[in-house]
């Protein structure tokens, strides 16, 4: 009976030296000393899925490679996340042509993290128009038609996407 009591009691005095984190967001794995390669360029702010709490997204630009990336930066609620940044391109080939995504659809995002990020990603691309409910099912989403995370976000920042400018003119001869 001691040896239960001293359990709990070692138990009870670990979770009181190391509280749950669960307002915060789940950084582990990651060293402080790393410089982000990802420039934030936009945030908003979203429901969750259930309705029960505000979340706030942000919009980042890799500074190499210009792609745009997305990441969950806050939650209102209880749950905890992790706030690692989304490929758009991962995003992409998750969502093109889906019908039935859930929130676990988008648990290869950041494998082996919180499970409550993919139903936090699902609800802020929902809100920038990528993704809406199904008709026949609202607890399943589909993909909005010749929509991809780059059009979205960038309508969403306000800057449109501006195609190559094609001048019509043929090069001349070098004489």
């Amino acid at each position: 009976m001691s040896e239960i009591k001293s359990n709990a009691n070692e138990n009870a005095s670990e979770i009181q030296a190391n509280p749950p984190a669960s307002v915060q967001p789940d950084t582990s794995g990651e060293t402080p000393s790393e410089v982000d390669p990802i420039e934030e360029q936009f945030t908003g702010d979203c429901p969750s899925i259930s309705g029960r709490s505000t979340l706030t997204y942000a919009i980042g630009r890799h500074k190499e490679t210009n792609e745009l990336n997305l990441r969950i930066v806050e939650n209102s609620g209880k749950g905890m996340w992790f706030d690692g940044w989304a490929s758009g391109k991962d995003i992409d080939a998750i969502v093109k042509g889906a019908t039935e995504l859930t929130a676990k659809s988008f648990h290869s995002l950041h494998p082996g993290k919180s499970i409550n990020t993919g139903g936090f990603v699902l609800a802020a691309l929902r809100e920038l128009g990528l993704i809406r409910a199904n008709e026949e099912n609202t607890r399943l989403h589909e993909h909005v038609p010749a929509t991809t995370f780059e059009k979205v976000a960038m309508a969403r920042m306000g800057q449109v996407m501006e195609a190559p400018a094609k001048s019509g003119k043929r090069k001349g001869k070098a004489v």
